[in-house]
């Protein structure tokens, strides 16, 4: 009797665990089991993403991938998980940028320098500037401050602000430098008493009168107003000179020692100093 010829068909025993299975049968196409059992993620490849975009984080949306190669890797696209979104933002930008005052570059016209000027609240002059005078520092310091601000830019906001803190600042300077004068003097008065005793208010006084006499007009207010009057080395120093040099009769009047002018006695021993005996 005549048999068919058949294939020999071997089955996999259960529960051995072995064997690669067929790849019609099985559940991960194009690997074996024991290759996707460490894939517990599930992604689907790039190519296939969800035409929104709604893919795990990460992931590149689906509609960029219609995009040129350039655009799709542009950070700010890969932000939009929608083209919708996309969208949205780039409307969104262009509002902004149409009501954005863009500053001059180089080569811009007298014209363009101007409307950015008056869009940004810039005055054309210094004078211009609503800056209120201060008594303390003076009409010319306010000018300068005018000056400084249009050279640099500042529209009239930026200038009251940073003009009333330099003004508070310098008034806050004045002030610290009066009350180290006030503690400077005090300090003075008390070592010149202890060194002069009794005779403090004549040599005091001594001094006064040969400063006035020697020191120009400048000088004698540059002393008062940074202090530096209250030094005692110096206040000793006038009152030294005026004990050498002695009273008005010096420079007129009677002649104690006789025979000898006494303006030529000053030239004599003040040559430098003309103002003594002009």
């Amino acid at each position: 009797m005549n048999r068919r010829w058949r294939p020999a068909v071997f089955f996999e025993a259960e529960g051995l665990g072995g064997g690669g299975g067929s790849l019609i049968t099985d559940d991960q196409p194009g690997g074996s089991p024991e290759g996707n059992q460490g894939d517990t993620d599930n992604n689907p490849p790039a190519g296939n993403n969800p035409p929104g975009g709604e893919g795990n984080p990460g992931q590149v949306p689906g509609w960029v991938s219609g995009l040129t190669a350039d655009l799709r890797e542009n950070e700010l696209v890969k932000a939009h998980a929608k083209p919708s979104d996309f969208v949205k933002a780039a409307l969104a930008w262009k509002s902004k940028a149409d009501g954005a005052i863009v500053k001059p570059g180089e080569g811009a016209t007298p014209e363009e320098v101007e409307a950015y000027h008056k869009a940004m609240g810039i005055p054309a002059k210094a004078e211009e500037y609503q800056l209120a005078e201060n008594e303390l520092l003076g009409k010319d310091f306010t000018k300068a401050q005018r000056e400084l601000f249009l050279k640099n830019g500042l529209t009239q906001d930026q200038a009251k602000a940073l003009y009333e803190e330099n003004v508070k600042q310098l008034q806050s300077g004045a002030e610290a430098l009066k009350q180290a004068n006030q503690t400077a003097r005090a300090e003075a008065e008390t070592a010149l008493k202890k060194e002069f005793g009794e005779s403090y208010t004549q040599k005091l006084s001594e001094a006064r009168t040969a400063l006035k006499r020697f020191a120009p007009a400048d000088v004698i207010s540059y002393l008062d107003k940074t202090g530096l009057g209250n030094n005692p080395g110096l206040i000793k120093m006038f009152a030294a000179i005026q004990a050498q040099i002695g009273g008005d009769s010096l420079l007129g009047g009677s002649n104690a020692g006789g025979g000898t002018d006494p303006k030529e006695e000053v030239k004599r021993r003040f040559p430098n100093s003309p103002q003594m005996y002009s």
